[in-house]
């Protein structure tokens, strides 16, 4: 279906860039709806993120412990990156890349899982998630980023579960690896 043969489509009259910054741009749109009546939207522009969930050969999944300013707290999240605008569309090579500097690990079994809008009500944000299993420590890590402090944890089903309930694992990219990580332990019942 074309988008403006939906019921629901608004029109893009207007727009005007108010922020553009190194990860996100905010523009102001103005809209018609779809029953004729203008209206406002705020966009953030995003190039769009990998994710990994990554599982250990015992049966663990690896988070990182980082702080996060928006929230004013340490929170535990899969490892996880934003494709930079010189990155080609090969995302495997991204998610790598990501799991090389933020966990010094590497596979040869990377398989895509999903792709969801992180927050489409206000942004356009795609995430890709990959399932890295056989992980491999590598040679040379990459450094990370100059702005960021993080530290690798392993925990299980269990301990992930708890981190949720603490308030700790409160992201939408973790809080889905651990809903996939429960259907594929019922699976294999």
């Amino acid at each position: 279906m074309e988008k403006e043969d939906s019921r629901y489509y608004e029109e893009i009259v207007a727009q005007k860039r108010m922020f553009g910054g190194k990860i996100i741009d905010v523009d102001v749109e103005q809209v018609i709806l779809p029953n004729g009546i203008p209206d406002i939207r705020e966009v953030v522009k995003h190039h769009g993120a990998v994710a990994i969930i990554p599982f250990t050969e015992d049966n663990r999944m690896i988070f990182v412990r980082q702080w996060r300013t928006p929230l004013e707290q340490e929170t535990l999240e899969i490892p996880a990156g934003k494709i930079d605008l010189d990155e080609g569309s090969d995302l495997k090579e991204v998610a790598l890349r990501e799991m090389d500097e933020e966990l010094g690990m590497t596979t040869d079994k990377l398989e895509k899982v999903t792709t969801f809008f992180a927050s489409p009500g206000y942004s356009n944000e795609k995430l890709t998630v990959f399932k890295a299993t056989d992980l491999k420590e590598v040679e040379f890590k990459r450094p990370l980023d100059p702005d960021e402090f993080l530290n690798v944890e392993k925990l299980t089903l269990d301990e992930a579960k708890f981190q949720i309930q603490a308030g700790v694992i409160c992201d939408s990219k973790s809080i889905y690896a651990i809903t996939y990580w429960e259907l594929l332990q019922a699976r294999a019942k």
